[in-house]
């Protein structure tokens, strides 16, 4: 909902940015009309990158595929199969590490949902939607705190509208 998302605005402030679609991004959030599909990349480039607090971001199917990618951020087959694989069963990765963009990060959290990865003074989250896996990362100054919310709203979205 609307108060979810941007909890700083209340009463009128909310009305006149509903009226007049100051922040359409967080208009299309609370939108469940399937009529305002956006297109994969508008995804990784507004909602997660373009939220400020995502570095950078893919999308990517359980077969490893990608579907969108910030640029210059390369999710290789491979590396999302593994993901997609960890999703069952994360012994793998918590023993190997996971791979991101050929870097390799350590897992501290794995379960069904959500796969979180450190790596020096940065970080990714990867959350598993229905037919989607949503990846995001950080560098410092982000944190993972803000990064890994920005990644589960967004897999809770793409999950309620199906996907």
């Amino acid at each position: 909902t609307a108060y979810e998302i941007s909890a700083c605005l209340v009463g009128s402030e909310m009305c006149i940015r509903d009226r007049y679609g100051v922040n359409p991004t967080i208009k299309f959030l609370v939108s469940n009309s399937k009529a305002n599909k956006m297109s994969w990349q508008t995804y990784v480039d507004t909602n997660l990158v373009g939220s400020g607090k995502v570095s950078k971001a893919a999308i990517i199917g359980h077969n490893g595929g990608t579907w969108a990618t910030s640029s210059g951020f390369v999710v290789s087959q491979q590396e999302g199969l593994d993901l997609a694989a960890a999703f069952k069963d994360a012994s793998n990765l918590r023993s190997k590490g996971a791979f991101i963009n050929k870097e390799k990060h350590m897992v501290v959290l794995a379960n069904d949902r959500s796969i979180y990865g450190k790596k020096e003074k940065g970080g990714f989250a990867a959350v598993k939607t229905t037919q989607a896996i949503l990846i995001g990362t950080y560098v410092e100054p982000l944190t993972a705190g803000n990064c890994n919310n920005t990644v589960e709203k967004l897999a809770d979205y793409l999950i309620e509208q199906g996907y």
